[in-house]
């Protein structure tokens, strides 16, 4: 089709030029004054010749500029494709590695495409066994870059991927070539689930996740170290090839104020692999309730809200009930406590959820600390003896921009239950919104504030526990909204750190994720390597986004610090060095017969040539026969 369009303008060009002398009568013979006056009109066939190497010069330039091709189409080699992941060396030896380098030498072209954490191109004299492997093994960059070019792929991988999908998404003509690990007894730790806060004497629970590599593990158990000490002790189940199991210890973390390194460790008889047995993370002990709940009209929303601090935010929480005027008892034990302990410990803790009378005893006026004011409906009226009226149902309706959106956005509010709303709140950011019956007036229901000192977050409303008792969906947005909200201003608690981790279980290779403690929207992050080599990251935030991310960090123990609060960090290993079942290589290459295509002519000498020598040619013709 490209050189019939250069043809067609190639010959439409020539008879712009020399259609008038074709169709020109042959001049008559006469005196030889008249022939020296007439103009010299070269002869039908000169100007056939004169239009036909016009044409070809034409062809050559035009058929250059559309890049038509230079011959028949022929298969393209396919790509040389290596991963290049630190799982080659999970085994502890290069063997598995010198395979792979082995099987990718067979492949002919003269560079090799590489992909671990990024996709980039080396020449084959660059790969030996010292290369540097990454902690990440994506795919998918790779296909992006063989799509665009229309080129089949040959990988060699040992197939356990980041994202074992994109094995299914081959290029037609694609072959995967897999190096299978040798059989070998493997346990390891790949997920740990602690509190990022505690509150010494107190006990928290330790989950972790425990996972068995392509041989059987017999004999296993599952310890917890805090600071280097075993503090507790529990067996592991025979574990299956590629099996995993969750293991639970309630553990009592010691008393005295400070950072403490929590590690959950697996040990297996004849585990031939002990640089993923441990994962570590760095918990802040403190001598004071990170999180106190008073509720001086308690109710089943405050149970509800008490199960997602504990459970999904892990929060360490002491929480005190009003059963009675002045009578005040320990949520969960029910020991009796006096009204002025109470008081005491909601003024001192690090984040104070106030549920009921918002102007119980003039604490949150003379708080300093970030304070959840959570204001209940108040009770039906009663119109006459006997009869209540009936409260106006509300319906959240809306969901503005606000610090919280991107962590409550997908709440379903079409199939949330009604909510008993009271007056409506003001100032701040609001974040909740609801109407009245559906499609009555807006009232805002929840809004944050962080303009003025610490950070306030006002919630109106009852009968948010009725999402939560209903279960499915409306069960996961009653988590999902108190659990950002309390994760929210847990975030904000006074401890000098202007962005934290939003994470306390960091792996190499993943990158960080920041949330933001204060107002400021610059923050300044130094991280200081076990080496003493210091880093400084800057973090960007929003007016709507409190989570940012920055670049991975390399596997070992560093010290961060944000103004003037310091705190400890552990990288663990990998997630390469966790033992993952390969995916099954696809038998098939996706698509038909292998991508096909011919060199374009633009990328040859002879065109250039060819079309000088017409151009001259055409010259020296227009000379002879007497035109300029």
């Amino acid at each position: 089709m490209v050189w019939l369009l250069a043809t067609l303008i190639a010959l439409i060009g020539a008879w712009l030029a020399y259609g008038p002398l074709w169709r020109a009568p042959s001049p008559e013979r006469g005196s030889l004054a008249d022939e020296l006056s007439r103009p010299v009109t070269p002869s039908r066939s000169s100007s056939l010749a004169l239009g036909a190497v016009r044409a070809g010069a034409y062809l050559c330039l035009i058929a250059m500029l559309l890049g038509a091709p230079s011959g028949t189409r022929e298969p393209l080699a396919p790509l040389a494709v290596l991963d290049v992941s630190q799982s080659w060396w999970r085994a502890g030896n290069s063997v598995l590695w010198r395979s792979a380098l082995d099987s990718i030498r067979a492949v002919g072209g003269d560079s090799v495409l590489l992909f671990g954490d990024s996709a980039r191109i080396v020449s084959r004299s660059d790969l030996d066994e010292t290369l540097a492997p990454d902690p990440r093994s994506l795919l998918q960059p790779v296909l992006d870059q063989a799509t665009a070019l229309g080129r089949a792929i040959v990988v060699v991988t040992d197939a356990e991927l980041d994202d074992p999908a994109a094995l299914l998404r081959l290029p037609a003509g694609s072959r995967v070539v897999r190096i299978e690990h040798p059989r070998a007894i493997d346990a390891a730790v790949t997920q740990l689930d602690v509190p990022a806060f505690a509150t010494g004497g107190d006990s928290i629970i330790v989950t972790a996740t425990i996972t068995a590599g392509n041989d059987s593990v017999r004999s296993a158990a599952f310890v917890v170290l805090l600071e280097k000490v075993e503090i507790a002790r529990t067996p592991v189940r025979v574990l299956e090839p590629f099996a995993s199991q969750q293991q639970e210890l309630r553990v009592v973390v010691t008393r005295g104020a400070g950072e403490r390194e929590l590690s959950a460790v697996v040990i297996a008889t004849g585990d031939n692999v002990s640089h993923n047995d441990t994962l570590s993370s760095i918990i802040d002990v403190s001598d004071r309730p990170r999180v106190v709940f008073v509720s001086t009209a308690p109710d089943l929303d405050v149970r509800e809200a008490l199960r997602v601090l504990r459970g999904s935010v892990k929060l360490p929480v002491r929480g005190y009930l009003r059963v009675a005027p002045g009578i005040w008892r320990e949520e969960g034990t029910l020991a009796a406590v006096s009204e002025a302990d109470v008081q005491a410990r909601a003024a001192a803790a690090g984040l104070l959820v106030l549920h009921g009378d918002s102007l119980w005893n003039g604490v949150v006026a003379a708080r300093r600390g970030p304070v959840v004011i959570w204001s209940p409906a108040p009770a039906p009226a009663v119109t006459r003896p006997g009869e209540i009226s009936r409260p106006v149902e509300w319906y959240v309706s809306r969901i503005p921009a606000s610090p919280l959106t991107s962590a409550i956005a997908a709440l379903p509010l079409d199939s949330l239950p009604p909510l008993d709303v009271g007056g409506a709140v003001g100032g701040g950011i609001p974040v909740l919104e609801a109407r009245a019956g559906r499609a009555g007036d807006a009232r805002v229901i929840a809004a944050v504030s962080t303009e003025a000192g610490p950070r306030r977050l006002r919630v109106s409303g009852s009968g948010y526990a009725s999402w939560a008792l209903r279960g499915g969906r409306s069960a996961d947005a009653f988590t999902a909204l108190w659990g950002a909200m309390f994760d929210w201003m847990a975030a904000s608690q006074t401890d000098g750190a202007t962005a934290s981790l939003a994470a306390n279980v960091v792996r190499a290779g993943e990158p960080l994720r920041w949330r933001r403690g204060g107002t400021d929207s610059l923050v300044t992050v130094e991280i200081t390597s076990a080496t003493g080599s210091v880093d400084s990251v800057l973090l960007s935030f929003s007016a709507t986004q409190d989570l940012v991310e920055s670049a991975a960090l390399a596997e070992g123990r560093y010290t961060i610090r944000t103004g003037e609060h310091t705190r400890r960090l552990v990288v663990n290993p990998s997630r390469e060095w966790v033992p993952r079942a390969p995916t099954p290589a696809p038998e098939f290459s996706a698509g038909g017969a292998p991508s096909m295509a011919a060199r374009s002519l633009i990328e040859r000498t002879w065109p250039f040539v060819l079309a000088l020598v017409l151009l001259s040619g055409e010259w020296l013709l227009r000379r002879r026969v007497g035109l300029r």
